[in-house]
């Protein structure tokens, strides 16, 4: 608890930790509980919370202290607890925060681009991990993304041009939060879900996955500048290739017509080429524009638009590519996703025999500039 206390008073003072107050989150035995940690744990919280070592907010808290959008209780270092801390010098990278932690994660729901479980609307987790027996498979995965973060680890990942020893973004629920840039924010895991190995399976961790494509271009590996290499079209030429389509359609997501006023072609482009990847994901079309609407920013037209309108270029996008109908809302995403995980896998395994740090971002690898050749 301390150790977890100095580290993120070290990033950022006002940074919180969530700490579980239920029984289920501290199962010994897990392989999800690398350090065995048990429920007395919560006994040393409160015992720092009496000594008045730690902040304590139960339950609902967030930055503004409205006490929405969040059901985990939170602590902090406070003062008393400070003046032990400042007198230290030890290093974030000096510290191995993930020790034996488990890189290969089985859930039993489906989770967000970040790895995260997707919630309900009252906070609630909708997944959670669950135990599962080794295999010749699972462990050569384990092996393989040991290996990957064992590289990670030794390699310094930066954005040189920040002042500020983090990034602040907005969530998609309107609120701040800061995204620290350090060297122990690196571990990356695999991640599969609905309890099978055939769905998802795609590598999550890393900070460079939660900030964004302009702050991503200045990223440095050891020092040296990067490019990122985007097949953002990759879902959509895997289903055209499995339907056996082989023309010469350059841009799938460009209509050639204007369908809603409002929008100019090439915002018409972006808006289709994320409702189409959204439609992979999704179930139904009134799913599909519901989850359109909910990834828009606050207050912007995007998420302004009902179902009709984007019905419309869905249909656009369908006379364009009939050959796709049938893979649209029909929760192909899933299947999709544990392709290029493969694909991913294969990809990062050669590099790291190599001795060549990549970076991942699911449609998207960024590499030094001498790498993308090899790339």
């Amino acid at each position: 608890v301390l150790i977890d206390l100095y580290v993120a008073w070290k990033t950022d003072p006002l940074l919180c930790i969530g700490v579980a107050r239920g029984n289920d989150a501290y199962r010994v035995k897990s392989r999800y509980n690398a350090l065995h940690i048990s429920p007395k744990v919560r006994d040393v919280i409160s015992a720092l919370r009496d000594a008045e070592f730690i902040d304590f907010k139960g339950g609902s808290y967030d930055r503004s202290g409205s006490g929405r959008g969040n059901h985990t209780s939170r602590i902090r270092a406070a003062g008393r607890l400070r003046e032990f801390f400042e007198p230290l010098d030890i290093e974030l990278y000096e510290l191995d925060l993930h020790h034996n932690r488990e890189c290969i994660v089985l859930n039993d729901f489906d989770v967000d681009e970040h790895g995260e479980p997707i919630k309900t609307g009252k906070g609630k987790n909708l997944s959670k991990a669950i135990e599962y027996d080794d295999n010749p498979e699972t462990e050569r995965m384990r092996a393989e993304l040991t290996a990957y973060n064992d590289l990670l680890k030794e390699t310094h990942i930066d954005i040189p041009t920040l002042v500020e020893t983090y990034i602040e973004r907005e969530r998609s629920d309107g609120k701040a939060q800061r995204i620290p840039i350090n060297q122990s924010g690196k571990f990356v895991r695999r991640i599969f879900s609905r309890g099978r190995w055939d769905r998802n399976g795609r590598f999550y961790g890393g900070w460079w996955q939660q900030i964004g494509k302009d702050y991503r271009k200045q990223i440095s590996i050891n020092n040296q500048p990067t490019v990122e290499v985007d097949y953002q079209g990759l879902h959509v030429a895997i289903l055209t290739a499995q339907r056996g389509v082989h023309d010469n359609v350059k841009d799938r997501y460009d209509l050639g017509e204007q369908i809603l006023p409002q929008f100019e072609l090439k915002e018409q482009r972006a808006i289709v080429k994320l409702l189409v990847l959204t439609a992979i994901n999704a179930k139904d079309r009134k799913s599909t524009c519901l989850a359109f609407r909910h990834a828009q920013p606050t207050g912007s037209q995007q998420k302004k638009l009902n179902d009709i309108e984007l019905g419309k270029l869905l249909d656009a996008f369908i006379t364009k590519n009939p050959h796709l109908d049938d893979d649209l809302c029909s929760d192909k995403g899933i299947e999709l996703m544990n392709l290029d995980g493969q694909i991913t896998e294969r990809i990062i395994k050669t590099f790291v025999e190599n001795g060549k740090p990549i970076l991942s971002i699911h449609d998207s690898y960024i590499v030094q500039t001498s790498d993308v050749e090899r790339l």
